[in-house]
């Protein structure tokens, strides 16, 4: 039986560089598709950001990235880089879907502004962020999630009738249900009474500063400081909001 001949130093080493070649160039591929997977997501995102109200994780491997297999989490995450240091987005987490798909929104991610409440003519938009500030204050104060009858009660005392279209809001009931829609109001169901009570959202939780919603209610009640509410005060302090506005009230 005749012996296969041994292969040279130099053929050992050519064949080793050839397979790191092609190792290389097989990264080097795999990265490009990465590099053009993140350009995809962030494109779609963006122009579909006002249509979703959340993004599935496997519609983002559909239509953005149906080729990059296990790369995929970093497709995801230098999008939401580049979603946050270009556009000003953030993409998080939200609830999972109904078939168990983890899904994302996308929240504001530039400096928090406050609300202009004593503008003497406020547009819709405003006025709907206004009616916004006083449903998350109300929320907020109740420490627990608040039952949808105490909600309608406390708007009654500012002649907001949920049930009737308001001049200024408009439809409370639509935007209170577009709210919860977009994920600034989470909504629970009593299994047993099918009663339904609001509690802040994902959304309100990144974009909206708890020490401004204090502040505004100390203002409010005028001779109030927000340390004298000291349950509140406690869970605003551990949101960790990076655009805390000053506490004007606050010494």
């Amino acid at each position: 039986m005749s012996k296969r001949p041994r292969k040279s130093l130099s053929q050992s080493q050519n064949t080793s560089r050839l397979s790191q070649s092609r190792l290389e160039g097989a990264f080097s591929q795999s990265q490009v598709s990465v590099d053009d997977a993140v350009n995809n997501c962030v494109r779609y995102i963006i122009y579909n950001g006002g249509q979703n109200t959340y993004f599935r994780k496997s519609d983002i491997q559909k239509y953005c990235a149906p080729r990059t297999g296990q790369f995929l989490q970093q497709v995801i995450e230098g999008a939401t880089q580049i979603l946050e240091q270009v556009y000003g987005y953030k993409l998080l987490v939200c609830d999972q879907t109904a078939n168990n798909s983890k899904a994302f929104i996308v929240t504001n991610a530039l400096p928090y502004k406050n609300y202009i409440v004593d503008q003497e003519e406020p547009d819709f938009k405003d006025s709907q962020k206004i009616l916004l500030l006083l449903i998350l204050s109300h929320i907020f104060m109740s420490n627990v999630a608040t039952p949808e009858a105490s909600l309608h009660a406390f708007l009654e005392h500012f002649q907001i009738d949920v049930n009737v279209r308001h001049p200024v809001f408009g439809s409370v009931k639509d935007y209170i249900n577009t709210l919860v829609k977009h994920k600034y109001l989470a909504t629970e169901i009593d299994p047993l009474t099918k009663k339904v009570s609001y509690s802040w959202g994902i959304c309100s939780e990144t974009e909206i500063s708890k020490h401004a919603i204090l502040n505004f209610v100390c203002k409010v009640y005028k001779d109030r400081q927000p340390k004298s509410w000291t349950n509140q005060y406690q869970i605003a302090n551990e949101q960790g909001f990076d655009n805390e506005p000053s506490s004007e009230n606050d010494d």
